[in-house]
């Protein structure tokens, strides 16, 4: 099922690491819905998590760290394609969407301001701004086939192979043999370390300590907690993220209807009740200590990699 929260971070994925961090989204399903047209709820904001962290954090790049990453990243392909005589620029960075950070929107909605009045959805204003932004980059001029293979070397999709030239084909442009992987490819070489400077070790120790930390007995008590309130209220759920997925909380164009926002002022209320955020938070800390000694000298080379990475990107940066 494609809930709210899983259209919301596809959407602001492409801006890097967000989607991964927030690996992990509930696919319960709603137990049904018995709530008044409009419910009576009690408006107040839960605990906000966009101030707190997760251990794991600490092996993957600051939201400057990857900024300044994509940005020396950018300026080795530049003069990679330069070296070829094709001109580019990179496409700007879209527009924030969603969540402010890794932490945000992790463990559900929060903000009893915004969902009154767009319930489980976007702020339409920032929806309106991406979308703008995305078709502005749609409509730049693209590259030839051949200059895209020297962007991005084979790995490319595989209806472009077929229609490059046979030069290209046999891995040369304009005289000159395409690097490894393209210029993309020979640039993160040069930065070393992971693509947006988060290991596969990393990323996957953070996906995973998500639906875990849904399996912790206090978290498991904590969410029962909130389904009893819930239910007072004339909602059945049996779980926060259930309600979130609904899947009749949809975008629309005339915006949240009434239920949803009601549904989800009193899931906020709840939450504030019982400390879900805080509690569920807890569990995945725990659970993201153990897997950090559980693999202490692979992510303390990580760390290395990764700040290494970084000193070659402002290397990278300094020079004219």
């Amino acid at each position: 099922m494609t809930s709210s929260r899983d259209r919301i971070l596809r959407t602001g994925a492409a801006l890097s690491m967000t989607a991964l961090a927030l690996a992990g989204c509930s696919s319960g399903q709603p137990a049904g819905h018995a709530a008044p047209a409009a419910a009576t709820v009690t408006v107040g904001s839960a605990a906000d998590p966009s101030s707190w962290t997760l251990p794991m954090q600490a092996y993957r790049p600051t939201g400057e760290q990857a900024r300044t990453l994509a940005r020396a990243e950018q300026k080795l392909v530049g003069e990679c394609l330069k070296g070829f005589g094709i001109r580019w620029r990179p496409a700007p960075e879209l527009p924030r969407i969603g969540p402010k950070n890794l932490l945000d929107w992790r463990y559900g909605i929060h903000d009893a301001g915004m969902s009154a009045k767009f319930g489980y959805q976007v702020d339409p204003a920032q929806q309106a701004r991406y979308d703008k932004a995305l078709r502005a980059a749609d409509a730049r001029p693209q590259l030839s086939d051949d200059a895209q293979l020297v962007l991005g070397g084979t790995d490319v999709p595989a209806e472009l192979l077929q229609k490059v030239g046979p030069e290209a084909r046999r891995g040369f442009y304009a005289g000159r043999r395409i690097p490894e992987g393209g210029c993309f490819g020979q640039a993160r070489r040069t930065l070393g370390g992971s693509p947006q400077g988060a290991s596969p070790l990393v990323r996957r120790l953070t996906s995973d300590s998500y639906p875990a930390s849904m399996e912790d007995p206090l978290v498991k008590a904590v969410f029962a907690r909130w389904s009893a309130c819930m239910k007072a209220k004339g909602f059945t759920y049996p779980a926060p993220m259930a309600a979130n997925d609904d899947p009749r909380f949809r975008p629309r164009p005339e915006g949240a209807s009434r239920e949803e926002i009601d549904t989800a002022l009193a899931d906020i209320a709840c939450r504030a009740t019982h400390h879900v955020a805080e509690i569920w938070h807890e569990a995945e800390t725990r659970i993201q200590r153990a897997s950090i000694a559980g693999n202490a000298t692979a992510l303390a080379a990580d760390r290395r990699a990764l700040d290494a990475s970084l000193r070659k990107a402002a290397e990278v940066l300094a020079r004219s």
